[in-house]
């Protein structure tokens, strides 16, 4: 079976961006931080809101915010078409550990906004998100965000 030049995973991405499809970053007013066993992982407020299409928003953390030894360099890696190559981080806090709970780009390919020195988390591997002062069962994006997204 031969693959058709419409068929190529390239050809299917170039068709989505054409479609729409997009990746976007904007500044977070306020500050975030993230909780694992009592121990702020992350804490900033410089965060971005990466919107992707069919995506809930995901804010990403500038690296320097980010509790770097609470993280452990993992084996685990993915590529996004959209993003580029990822990589992962356990978080570790005293007995707890969270595989492969933190992800970011490097290298983040040419039409992904600039997430290189930031870094995400799965919402699900951390205990407590906060928003400000108020603990967050979810992000809330600024209401213009949501329109346009």
């Amino acid at each position: 079976m031969t693959t058709t030049q419409s068929e190529r995973p390239s050809d299917r991405i170039a068709q989505l961006i054409a479609k729409g499809y997009q990746v976007r970053v904007e500044p977070c007013p306020h500050r975030v931080r993230a909780v694992v066993a009592g121990q702020a992982v992350a804490d900033t407020t410089r965060a971005l809101y990466l919107y992707e299409t069919r995506h809930a928003p995901v804010w990403y953390v500038p690296i320097e915010d980010v509790r770097g030894d609470l993280l452990e360099p993992s084996d685990h890696s993915s590529r996004c078409p959209f993003k580029g190559d990822a990589r992962y981080w356990s978080i570790v806090v005293g007995g707890e550990r969270r595989e492969n709970a933190a992800w970011g780009y490097p290298e983040p390919i040419e039409t992904c906004p600039d997430i290189s020195r930031h870094v995400a988390f799965f919402w699900d591997r951390v205990d407590a998100w906060y928003e400000d002062d108020e603990q967050v069962d979810y992000i809330h994006p600024p209401r213009v965000a949501t329109a346009t997204w």
